[in-house]
């Protein structure tokens, strides 16, 4: 998908006013979990429910009620949060929130590596059809407002997992790094969001993933030349192309996970839906950068402004 033209003529947005909009968005989702679980909400749901199944002769009266509730500030303020065309009536509530003014070393949201159920598997190490290897969280920093992972051209003797030897001693040319929430958040079905920007013939990457090798669902990734949304699980399934923009340029990428599909938005424009491969249980999420033994590579840059989740209300 070719977004030049959405681009110039205002149909993508540009990312400082989405980023206004996302913090609208935000601002609701926070006062949202505050008055979520309110009786208030409740009575008002189900009596809204009453009056559409209601008879001619009994809506007039529950209706009366449902005026009478619509004042009470914790409905006033159910109804701002889902009623915004903008938002397509999000009803969500924050769940994970990062802008990385913490020092990734000190932060316990994030570590470094690889995370499996098999902890003979929950080590530091790369695979052998890579030119990189993970450099334990060293080619990793924040604190200043970003998260950046930095793919370096140097010559680094590290583990790697080979599909019929196991873990073997190798020679890499590039060391980059991986990290993963896996200990602190999990997560099924929602929003999730970053605003990434990125550099270099180096593959860097943004997806949910969990203890097994599957599933996992790839929200965006740069392949060194450009961007790809979309193709779950071993790469299969639908996905997208995108070209038009500029990877090295901050735009907002985002999934909704939803239980019937997937959709993938590049600042709120859609670029991509699915009705396939919709995983059913809770996924973490990752960022890493990494150079396919095929390719001849280069030294990049990953950076990550924030990245947030959000979930439905049930």
């Amino acid at each position: 998908m070719n977004l030049f033209w959405k681009r110039i003529l205002g149909i993508l947005r540009p990312t400082a006013s989405v980023e206004k909009q996302e913090l609208e968005f935000l601002t609701h989702a926070a006062r949202y979990e505050a008055v979520r679980n309110s009786p208030a909400i409740a009575s008002f749901r189900q009596l809204f429910l009453e009056v559409k199944l209601s008879s001619s002769s009994t809506r007039k009266s529950r209706q009366k009620q449902l005026n009478e509730l619509r004042k009470h500030p914790d409905v006033a303020l159910y109804l701002k949060n889902t009623g915004d065309k903008r938002y397509g009536q999000r009803d969500v509530y924050l769940t994970f929130s990062d802008d990385f003014y913490q020092d990734i070393k000190g932060n316990t949201s994030w570590k470094p590596g690889f995370y499996f159920r098999d902890e003979r598997l929950r080590r530091h190490y790369s695979y052998a059809n890579e030119l990189q290897a993970y450099n334990s969280g060293n080619n990793t920093s924040s604190n200043t407002g970003s998260l950046r992972i930095h793919t370096r051209r140097e010559t680094v003797k590290a583990l790697a997992w080979h599909t019929t030897r196991g873990f073997v001693e190798k020679d890499f040319f590039y060391s980059s790094d991986l990290i993963q929430n896996a200990t602190g958040f999990r997560q099924q079905g929602g929003i999730f969001k970053a605003k990434i920007r990125c550099s270099g013939a180096v593959h860097h990457a943004f997806w949910l993933g969990t203890e097994h090798q599957q599933p996992h669902i790839n929200i965006f990734h740069f392949n060194g030349k450009e961007i790809q949304m979309g193709f779950v699980n071993h790469n299969t399934g639908d996905g997208v192309t995108i070209t038009g923009i500029n990877p090295s340029e901050y735009y907002i990428y985002s999934l909704e996970w939803t239980r019937n599909e997937l959709i993938w938005s590049i600042n709120n424009l859609v670029v991509l839906r699915s009705q396939r491969d919709i995983p059913t249980e809770a996924l973490y999420m990752i960022f890493n950068s990494f150079i396919p033994i095929h390719e001849e590579g280069g030294e990049g840059l990953l950076e990550v402004d924030w990245v947030r989740a959000y979930q439905f209300n049930a």
